[in-house]
């Protein structure tokens, strides 16, 4: 089961899953990712774990997740989209990482969440003056 299965996305949602397609098509990842979508591509047996790897109409799946290419830019609005959410506020970073997670993977996803600058630059606003 995906993890965005039965969801409708809209606005931003629906952007940024075209420009995750965009970047895929581009072939925007690291080096291994990359040389598991060639794999992927070359073979329907071949030697990437199907079960891990998926392409389905643009997006890569990473073991149910969707792999978001080396895009600075889209991987800090995805995590502004989990971290800036109406339902829960202003998380912290852990439970960012948990929400980005729910849905999305990228090499070092976790360090780029806790040590990234939207974690940050969100606590600076918080502090007393």
């Amino acid at each position: 089961m995906h993890a965005l299965e039965g969801v409708e996305l809209i606005g931003m949602e629906q952007k940024i899953l075209s420009d995750i397609c965009k970047g895929n098509q581009n072939g925007d990842q690291e080096k291994p990712i990359a040389k598991a979508v060639r794999e992927l591509r070359r073979s329907a047996n071949g030697t990437v774990h199907f079960l891990e790897w998926l392409n389905i109409d643009g997006l890569l799946w990473f073991q149910g997740k969707i792999y978001i290419p080396q895009s600075p830019d889209l991987r800090r609005q995805i995590v502004a989209l989990c971290h800036d959410t109406h339902i829960v506020g202003h998380p912290e970073q852990w439970k960012t990482l948990e929400l980005v997670f729910q849905n999305y993977w990228w090499s070092q996803m976790s360090r780029y969440i806790i040590r990234g600058p939207l974690i940050h630059d969100s606590r600076a606003h918080c502090l007393p003056t």
